[in-house]
């Protein structure tokens, strides 16, 4: 192979570690945030780092790369200014003709020849410069047939802008300085430049000649290893390149070629496989676009939320909590399969039908024939191409599904799915409801969904009607089914979706808006004091920590701090920033310096806003923790410590869970328990604790939250271990006297 196409490969390789460094960066983003986040945790370093992993990455290994390119520049700048000091055009004619007899053996066109220059400090001839290259010569230099061969070989360096080729190699080592290919690929382009050169030199010569030649590259290294000589040029050959332009000189069998070789089938492999993998997916996406296809064409919804729905539901008999799961079980070895072919045999006839691969798992056919339903009335083509792609339904989220009557054959299950919403409001189903999460908004859907197996595999929909109205009708008619298991849908409480105010975090500032005005207030505290907290076992925090603060109509105050010990070490005492509608602004107050080692924080305003509470836990060990609560009478400004008359014993005790005061007297701290709910409950203002009792306790529901008014009842939500405070099935227990006593009502679905 020449060495012509060895440079075409390297350059390409070269093209391709590029590319392959900006894929590895890409990949690499989500990964390089989290390490660098768990770094910040552990060195406690200030938040505005914690999320800069990705950016510090791309930072430094740029740095390095300009760090590389400055140092060539300056080298080369040197090197050039070295050059130059020595420089005087040729005098002799016979060199000057030499050289125009090499220029036309080499194809330079007369125009682009330039005076060829001599240098006391040169080795051996090299060319200088990029855009306009000049050839320099050594003072040794003779009019001999060496001297022709040497001409000739630098022309060609001219003629193949060998510099630019260079230049490139390096810029792309400078890229990828982090990959060993890179500088593998540079040493063998520098050298394969050399042995393209020499090729076009030594065509048609003998073995004398070959050896002549080879011997001036010997002399030429020795010179040049010399220190009153500058290199022979700037990308200077080391004595191994040497060595493989002498083999390639004095050798027909290049045994240097079998890389090259290899390098080149597998670009041929790579590039047909990126060829047939992107013809591929063209022809994909010529065929959806050539024949868009409705599936919906012809049909009508099916009959739901009526009485007739309902009535075909009741009919089928009814099934305990775990029915599901063990017919599932119980099918395992009488399981329907496909054909060898992968092909199921029974397909489905329209929109209504799914067609399963596992038909014992015949609850996961409902989720898809809900999403069919639901997108009836929306774009009809969209949803028929990702149906018909892969038959999946995106962007549904199944959170709770039961059956409820019916087996395999013909079944009801109730169920919730919730999917993304970005339309209007007015814009959502009659059946659903939209909860807002972290700052977007779900529609759920509580339904309860009745199928039929019509085929070998395939399931079609029978009806839909709204879950509580559904599970309660099987009450009224199975009363001696016990349905209690079944939670009622529940969003988040009331006093909770309407605030009148919003908070957000920008990129460094929190900020509030009330509602129905378009201006954001900036509420003065950093969010490096907002996300430090004294206790280190729990993390970091990164958000708001839940419960620390309260933004509604009655009061707008955010609590934090709780990190070292004031009068030994400094850090951050216990304060509230919070919004003075008196003076038009935001103030500052310090709760107290007394503790540095807080875990949570609480605030809690319950009738107006002068009258409050902040509770804070401190001075933890594994799984216990002390609780300290102080109150303020004048909206923030001062605060004191409670001091408890009554069960200050009960004060230290597990993790603490949440706190709210429902009245100016009457409040309540949650406990982490593993057994049963666990809620102290105060009557005057924190002075005097008792334990809250339950009664109709669930087994596994023990993680209680603070309680608060629903429709003018007063509820408690209980859940289990692994459940988060607004998500999973609760235990829902209600109080007729203010949170004393506690009686179950019923399970409840949290979105």
């Amino acid at each position: 192979m020449s060495g012509r196409w060895k440079k075409v490969i390297w350059a390409l390789l070269m093209i391709q570690l590029c590319l392959l460094h900006v894929f590895l960066l890409n990949k690499i983003r989500y990964e390089a945030d989290y390490i660098w986040y768990r770094v910040c945790v552990r060195l406690n370093l200030p938040y505005v780092f914690y999320h800069r992993g990705f950016t510090l990455v791309v930072l430094g290994m740029t740095f390095v790369s300009v760090l590389m390119a400055a140092i060539f520049l300056i080298r080369y700048r040197r090197f050039r200014a070295e050059c130059i000091s020595g420089l005087y055009p040729v005098q002799e004619e016979g060199l000057k003709s030499r050289y125009e007899k090499a220029c036309v053996q080499a194809g330079i066109e007369k125009e682009s020849r330039k005076v060829i220059y001599k240098s006391a400090k040169a080795a051996t001839p090299f060319v200088l410069g990029f855009y306009k290259p000049v050839l320099l010569l050594p003072e040794w230099v003779k009019e001999d047939e060496t001297c022709d061969l040497l001409l000739l070989h630098e022309c060609v360096h001219i003629r193949h802008k060998d510099t630019w080729y260079k230049l490139f190699l390096f810029l792309c080592e400078a890229v990828c300085w982090y990959n060993p290919l890179a500088y593998l690929i540079c040493s063998v382009g520098r050298r394969d430049i050399e042995i393209d050169c020499d090729e076009t030199v030594i065509a048609g010569c003998g073995k004398k000649e070959r050896a002549d030649y080879g011997q001036f590259l010997i002399d030429s290294l020795k010179r040049v290893q010399e220190k009153e000589y500058v290199h022979s040029a700037f990308f200077g050959a080391s004595g191994r390149e040497m060595r493989a332009r002498i083999v390639a000189i004095m050798e027909e069998k290049r045994p240097y070629d079998r890389i090259a070789k290899i390098a080149a089938v597998l670009l041929l492999i790579e590039t047909v496989l990126v060829i047939t993998v992107t013809g591929w997916e063209t022809i994909k996406q010529q065929q959806v676009q050539k024949a868009p296809e409705n599936i919906y064409a012809g049909y009508e919804k099916p009959e739901c939320f009526t009485d007739e729905t309902l009535e075909r539901m009741l009919s089928l008999a009814p099934v305990g909590e775990d029915a599901y799961s063990k017919e599932v079980q119980s099918l395992a070895g009488n399981e329907i399969n496909s054909d060898q072919n992968g092909q199921l045999s029974f397909e489905t006839e329209e929109p209504w039908q799914v067609g399963l691969e596992r038909a014992r798992y015949y609850g996961e056919s409902v989720s898809q024939l809900v999403y069919r339903y639901l997108n009836y009335d929306r774009d009809q083509i969209a949803a028929s191409a990702r149906f018909l792609a892969d038959g999946t339904y995106e962007q549904l989220e199944t959170s709770y599904q039961r059956l409820l009557a019916g087996n395999q054959k013909e079944a009801v299950f109730a169920m919730v799915l919730r999917e993304f919403w970005s339309e209007t409001e007015e814009d959502i189903p009659f059946f659903a409801r939209l909860e807002k999460a972290d700052g977007y908004y779900y529609a759920y859907y509580p339904l309860a969904v009745h199928v039929k197996m019509v085929g070998d595999c395939v399931f079609e929909l029978q009806g839909i009607g709204r879950m509580d109205e559904t599970v309660e009708a099987f009450r009224v008619r199975y009363p001696q089914m016990d349905y209690s298991d079944v939670p009622c849908f529940v969003g988040k409480p009331a006093f909770e979706t309407k605030t009148g105010y919003e908070v957000r975090i920008s990129e460094d500032s929190l900020e509030i808006k009330k509602e129905g005005v378009e201006e954001w207030m900036t509420v003065p505290v950093t969010l490096e004091e907002l996300f430090t907290r004294g206790d280190e076992m729990d993390g970091v925090l990164t958000k708001l920590q839940d419960g620390s603060y309260q933004c509604d109509g009655i009061k707008q105050i955010f609590a934090y701090g709780g990190c070292g010990n004031f009068g030994q070490n400094p850090g951050l005492p216990v304060q509230v920033v919070y919004y003075d509608e008196e003076a038009g602004g935001f103030r500052n107050s310090v709760v107290t310096k007394n503790y540095g080692s807080v875990r949570r924080l609480f605030v809690s305003f319950p009738e107006d806003g002068k009258t409050g509470y902040l509770l804070l836990t401190c001075e933890r060990t594994m799984w216990q923790e002390g609780t300290v609560c102080y109150v303020t009478k004048d909206g923030g400004r001062s605060w004191e410590e409670i001091e408890e008359k009554v069960g200050g014993e009960l004060m230290t005790h597990s993790l603490t869970m949440d706190m709210r005061f429902i009245t100016n007297e009457i409040g309540f701290i949650t406990i982490r328990d593993s057994k049963e709910p666990y809620v102290l409950r105060t009557d005057d203002g924190g002075i005097s604790w008792k334990t809250a009792s339950f009664s109709g306790k669930k087994e596994y529901a023990s993680i209680a939250y603070a309680p608060f008014f629903e429709e003018g009842v007063l509820v408690i939500d209980v859940g289990e271990e692994d459940y988060s405070k607004n998500g999973g099935i609760k235990a829902r227990y209600v109080s007729e006297n203010l949170g004393a006593n506690w009686t179950f009502e019923r399970f409840v679905l949290k979105q």
